[in-house]
């Protein structure tokens, strides 16, 4: 899994551009956008534009017992 940051730019319903960033993890930089990509729509927007893609991995934390 690694965490992306999705820059975009979408239309409400009655044409007004929207300014977007979305954050979430996925497995690839496609599903990402497929991710932000729904969740636009359930807010009733369109995409008009994805401007950037971002990635990075997600660390495991360990914890040291001394």
């Amino acid at each position: 899994m690694k965490q992306f940051r999705i820059t975009a730019t979408c239309f409400d319903g009655s044409g007004a551009s929207i300014p977007v960033t979305w954050y979430g993890n996925a497995v690839s930089s496609s599903d990402a956008k497929l991710q932000m990509t729904h969740e636009a729509q359930r807010n009733g927007w369109s995409v008009g534009a994805i401007i950037c893609v971002q990635q990075r991995k997600i660390s495991k934390s360990i914890e040291v017992v001394a």
